[in-house]
């Protein structure tokens, strides 16, 4: 029986999530070394809620090019060919069934982070939606809640860390585990580190069945989306940048979106919405970023900018 605190269950875990670091880095943003501010508030201005950054700070690129190109040569000899038997060898059906339990396991993670970002409405959400998929949805494997308009919120750590002011990074790409940055670096690594103590407070028969489909279904959702990156790679004149790009505009959505759903900025929102002329800017300022660079709104869209890729 497997016991989720074991190091040995750890590891194992790591290395099959290795296996689709690729994809699981597009819930990453980029970098190496944040320039954190006070842990307060910072002012939210409407560059901040609606607008991209101009510019990725990727002050490492050269030796981050040089891990990704390392990187790249796993993947070719060892994701790639692991991805394809699995789509190749797994009906849609049940790789959709797959991708729906995964999920559902990572809820209890989304909801801790939706309430440290004082996210009340994302939290409900992602409450309701465990208990509904974890029942009526047998254990995750279908996700009824979608279905009653709950849809997935995002929240992760380096999320939370971002909300409370952590907001300047720079990007990295870390040995096999592929593209992030230096704050969701932190934040993946202290969500790991918590799961840890967590899980040694749980009866071992529940830890067990979590941390066996942790290690498994989370892996298999990715590798069954490798192929997609695989289809970017081949139709990407510079892979490293086009990634870059795709996985920045992915994060900075997710990011605005818990910025502008917290509490903590509420009242700077208001006192920015009731200023003269504060919605036109908002509204020419969001339309013309979409119009020039394709900014991804939703986590979904990502299949959007693979279609978009693949067709330039």
């Amino acid at each position: 029986m497997t016991d989720l605190t074991t190091p040995k269950t750890l590891l194992s875990g790591m290395l099959l999530v290795a296996l689709a670091g690729l994809l699981s880095a597009c819930a990453s943003g980029g970098a190496s070394g944040p320039q954190v501010a006070s842990l307060g508030a910072p002012p939210v201005s409407a560059a901040t809620s609606s607008v991209e950054r101009k510019e990725i700070p990727d002050p490492n690129e050269k030796s981050n090019r040089e891990v990704f190109e390392n990187n790249q040569k796993f993947y070719k000899s060892v994701g790639y060919p692991v991805a394809k038997a699995y789509t190749d060898t797994v009906p849609a059906p049940v790789r959709q069934r797959i991708d729906s339990f995964a999920s559902n396991i990572s809820e209890p993670l989304t909801f801790a982070n939706n309430v440290l970002q004082l996210r009340p409405e994302a939290a409900g959400k992602t409450l309701a939606r465990f208990a509904i998929n974890s029942t009526i949805g047998l254990g995750g494997l279908f996700d009824v809640a979608a279905g009653q308009n709950l849809d997935r919120q995002s929240g992760d750590f380096g999320q939370t860390l971002y909300v409370w002011g952590a907001r300047e990074t720079h990007y990295m790409v870390l040995p096999i585990i592929g593209p992030t940055n230096f704050r969701d670096a932190i934040g993946n690594g202290v969500e790991l580190a918590v799961q840890i103590p967590v899980g040694s407070l749980l009866p071992q028969k529940i830890t067990s069945v979590f941390g066996s489909a942790n290690s498994i279904g989370g892996p298999l959702s990715s590798l069954g989306r490798i192929e997609e990156m695989k289809a970017l790679e081949e139709s990407s004149i510079d892979f490293y940048a086009a990634l870059r790009s795709i996985i920045d505009q992915k994060r900075q959505a997710e990011l605005n979106e818990a910025l502008n759903t917290s509490l903590l900025t509420a009242n700077q929102r208001a006192a920015q919405s009731t200023a003269p002329g504060a919605s036109t800017v908002r509204k020419t300022a969001t339309a013309t970023v979409r119009r020039s660079t394709g900014l991804i709104t939703t986590s979904d869209d990502i299949q959007d900018v693979f279609t978009r890729a693949s067709n330039q």
